[in-house]
């Protein structure tokens, strides 16, 4: 088996098994849900070709209609919605219409869009979360959009006493009725329609559309697929997935790749792991202590995959993960540092960080996603390959061996999830430009833009170039790190996987004491390769 072969095995093997614990957690599809499913994935069968933004841009300017899925507990699904709407032509009017609010509740929506119901007061009113109950911060930003821009949004959905595959058919002839009622009542408007991805199979809702406004209408509906795995695995075959964001199934139907299957299901799995939580908390822990997530296993698994992956033999005995329900950690964490490292921790913890203590070998899990593991995962890695045995906190010394730590950390959530995107130094000039004199965060990308440029001058051999920057908030160290380290580590990983980089080189750098007096001197070298690399974009926002 080639290493292409093995790296394919190895991420199949991963999504297959997020989808059976899901599976296990929802119970098995009934057959009228199979056959809607069927449906949906002859979509994918079809031949395809690579594309780009600027075809998608074209297509939609020639439609009427524009469709994009919705996988509803997958925030980058959400925020793919609003980079396309941020994309549209400002001199194009648009009818937001949408499956996450029923058509029932359409005077609320309007309320709230005029200011007449305050968000609190709204999300009551329209049972979110009885009747929708996916993160209402995901779907926030769709409103926020609307407001600003003074759209339109409309209600698509309708309830049912129990939502089953059946009803399924009924949403569909409901919804496709409403987006038909919307295009003829604003024939001068974009329609941009968002519903769950199976909805947009061609005789789903499209062709409830077209029953009433025609056949031909067919060809100014837009569909805009998101993930599908059928495609993502083609692509991994072809060693395409780190470079194509968008694939043409046909003349007005898209696809778009923005994370891999895996990250997907984890997503779902968390959301149904918060849901399933939510649900006992009447009932004792201990009749359903075996239905919870196992973080040890699950953060585990990634070190496992990581660590065969470049070719290191790092075992898990080590390893316990924590997260905030675990009252044991914080115990451990008193017993066993000072006051000042205590405080470190505190801040680590309430600024959403997932680290690992390697003296008393805990890992503590912030959340549940997969950069979150997999960063983690790596973090483990590294500290046993480097022999770590102290916890980096004294800044402004240890402030390369932080960005270091994070780079890597970075870098080994990329072998999971290739599609995770980093600000550039594009983006950190733009973030300032952005920022008022005294906004918080603004010290901090100061701060890393002036390392950056002081790394250039030591690169390239300018003598006695000194850092122009002295924060004074700590932990704006810390937020340098973390967005030089996610700089350091994205180009590590494109090198990586257009083998410029070997794993005998990545192991190299992976044994230098982050803990040493002398670490700055190794942090050089290895930076003087790893600016060598190309950087795969410019900006993250260029990517869809």
């Amino acid at each position: 088996m080639n290493d292409l072969q093995k790296w394919i095995r190895i991420r199949k093997e991963l999504y297959l098994q997020m989808q059976r614990q899901v599976r296990h957690r929802l119970g098995e599809d009934t057959p009228e849900l199979m056959r809607y499913h069927k449906v949906y994935n002859k979509e994918f069968l079809k031949k395809w070709t690579a594309s780009n933004k600027e075809a998608l841009w074209d297509q939609m300017a020639q439609s009427q209609v524009v469709m994009i899925g919705d996988f509803h507990a997958l925030h980058q699904s959400q925020k793919a919605q609003v980079r396309v709407l941020r994309s549209l032509p400002k001199n194009r009017p648009v009818v937001l219409a949408v499956e996450f609010f029923e058509a029932a509740d359409q005077e609320k929506i309007d309320k709230y869009l005029s200011g007449k119901l305050s968000e609190k007061e709204f999300l009551k009113a329209v049972q979110w979360q009885t009747k929708w109950g996916f993160p209402w911060e995901h779907y926030r930003p769709l409103m926020r959009w609307a407001q600003k821009h003074k759209i339109s949004v409309r209600g698509l959905n309708k309830s049912y006493k129990k939502r089953t595959a059946i009803t399924l058919k009924s949403r569909d002839i409901f919804a496709g009725r409403k987006i038909a009622d919307l295009v003829q009542e604003f024939p001068e408007h974009l329609i941009f329609v968002i519903y769950g991805d199976l909805h947009l199979a061609s005789s789903h809702i499209p062709e409830e559309i077209t029953k009433v406004l025609g056949k031909s209408f067919a060809k100014k509906i837009l569909r805009l697929f998101q993930n599908s795995e059928s495609i993502y695995f083609q692509l991994l075959n072809k060693e395409l997935e780190a470079t194509t964001d968008l694939v043409r199934l046909s003349q007005n139907a898209f696809c778009l790749m923005s994370v891999p299957p895996w990250v997907k299901w984890q997503n779902y799995l968390m959301y149904l792991e918060q849901t399933y939580d939510v649900g006992l908390q009447d009932i004792d822990d201990e009749d359903d202590e075996d239905e919870h997530l196992d973080y040890t296993d699950h953060v585990g698994r990634y070190v496992k995959i990581i660590s065969d992956e470049l070719g290191l033999n790092v075992g898990i005995d080590a390893l316990s993960v924590y997260t905030a329900r675990d009252s044991s950690f914080w115990m451990q964490v008193r017993e066993n540092y000072d006051v000042k490292t205590q405080r470190w921790i505190e801040t680590l913890i309430a600024e959403g960080n997932s680290f690992y203590l390697p003296e008393i070998k805990a890992a503590y899990l912030a959340r549940g996603t997969v950069n979150h593991a997999a960063s983690l995962a790596m973090r483990y890695i590294h500290a046993q390959v480097s022999k770590m045995e102290t916890t980096l906190k004294d800044v402004p010394a240890d402030f390369l061996s932080l960005i270091w730590l994070e780079g890597t950390a970075y870098f080994g959530s990329k072998i999971i999830n290739h599609k995770r995107k980093t600000d550039t130094i594009a983006d950190i000039k733009a973030s300032l430009a952005a920022r008022g004199p005294s906004e918080m965060g603004k010290e901090a990308l100061q701060l890393a833009l002036a390392q950056k440029m002081h790394e250039l001058m030591v690169i390239t051999g300018v003598p006695g170039h000194r850092l122009q920057a002295m924060p004074r908030k700590k932990w704006s160290y810390m937020i340098a790190a973390q967005l030089l380290g996610g700089m350091l580590g994205e180009r590590l990983y494109n090198g990586y996987r257009k083998k410029m980089v070997s794993t005998q080189t990545l192991r190299s750098f992976l044994v230098k004491p982050l803990d040493s007096k002398h670490f700055s001197v190794a942090y050089y070298d290895m930076l003087e390769v790893i600016e060598s690399l190309p950087a795969l974009f410019h900006s993250k926002k260029e990517k869809l």
